[in-house]
């Protein structure tokens, strides 16, 4: 039994080996300032990454803040 999810990451469909959203940035390696996440169009709140689950074929977008003028 394989333990990776299927999800579509801003538009791209990826496996994910991880349960939470946590694990899925971790693999990502995305940094935990400056970003946004939205999972199935509502935004996540930092505080409750560790603990919210993702499911098969959820839709994860992640915002990046940039920095410019």
């Amino acid at each position: 039994m394989s333990n990776e999810i299927m999800l579509y990451v801003n538009d791209s469909p990826m496996s994910c080996v991880g349960k939470t959203l946590a694990d899925l940035l971790q693999q990502l390696e995305k940094p935990s300032q400056g970003i946004a996440v939205a999972i199935n169009h509502a935004v996540v709140p930092k505080s409750v990454w560790a603990t919210t689950l993702l499911e098969d074929n959820m839709n994860v977008f992640i915002f990046e803040s940039i920095a410019g003028g």
